[in-house]
């Protein structure tokens, strides 16, 4: 999350592993109460969307028509969808009511993760990620060094974080190949589309699969295609196999013989 500041008013990150501890809290009676939820800059990650838009009973395309705005992931050029922030005074997250987060069972990673940051980075030699946090300090929060103290690992349980991380885990990994690949390698338009649809519009790309010839070319389990008509989360996961395999030649699904010499199922422009 990034909140617009004042020149004088900055943001000091304090760079932090899985063991840190720090102290936090939140209340309704501070101060400072929802300020985090207004001017903000919130992202929105696959499993946020499909938490969301199920949340207010939408469809993928109603929800990110009504609730979000086009964005990028820093230092790539891959899309992501933003919070659109009410067009009032205070530009406050439309979920924002007068008691506090109307969908805070289904809130963002970001908002979940907050005060933190998290990142991971891709290490080559090693084949492996590492994650890190940031703790930020942001002068108008008065909640730090209240509370009880947590390590990072104690915040992400408590804070329902995991589940999400996990269900996040392919889609970072992407972003992750995608910087690697350098700021000079250009991405063509329709696979920016191919990547938005997969990542972020799980009803869309169940209608590809089921409307194309994208069954026909991949060999897709019975089981799975149950499992896809039915969760959204296993469309999600069929959907960073698809990528995977077209975007980044990785074997993730098996293309059936008669077709394998041809291109793979892309989507329309």
């Amino acid at each position: 999350m990034h909140i617009k500041k004042e020149k004088n008013d900055l943001i000091v990150p304090v760079k932090m592993d899985i063991n840190s501890t720090f102290t936090f809290a939140c209340e309704k009676e501070m101060a400072c109460f929802t300020q985090c939820c207004k001017n903000a800059h919130i992202m929105l990650t696959p499993c946020d969307i499909i938490r969301m838009k199920k949340r207010l009973g939408l469809s993928s395309d109603e929800f990110l028509q009504i609730y979000t705005t086009l964005g990028f992931i820093e230092k790539t050029d891959l899309p992501i969808p933003v919070i659109k922030m009410r067009d009032d005074e205070k530009k406050t997250c439309p979920f924002l009511e007068e008691s506090g987060c109307g969908i805070y069972e289904d809130r963002p990673l970001t908002c979940r993760y907050y005060p933190l940051s998290a990142g991971m980075f891709h290490n080559r030699d090693l084949n492996s990620d590492e994650h890190f946090f940031a703790l930020i300090k942001e002068s108008y929060c008065l909640g730090h060094d209240l509370g009880r103290e947590l390590t990072v690992k104690e915040w992400r349980e408590d804070q329902g974080i995991i589940p999400y991380d996990e269900v996040n885990f392919d889609w970072a990994e992407l972003i992750l190949k995608r910087k690697s690949l350098g700021p000079f390698t250009t991405i063509p338009e329709k696979t920016l589309q191919m990547f938005f649809m997969g990542c972020y519009n799980v009803d869309r790309f169940r209608r590809f699969v089921l409307d194309s010839m994208f069954l026909n070319v991949y060999i897709i389990s019975e089981e799975r295609k149950k499992e896809i008509l039915e969760d959204d989360l296993a469309m999600l996961s069929l959907a960073m196999d698809w990528l995977k395999a077209t975007l980044l030649g990785e074997k993730t699904l098996k293309i059936r013989e008669q077709v394998a010499e041809t291109d793979p199922v892309e989507v329309e422009a």
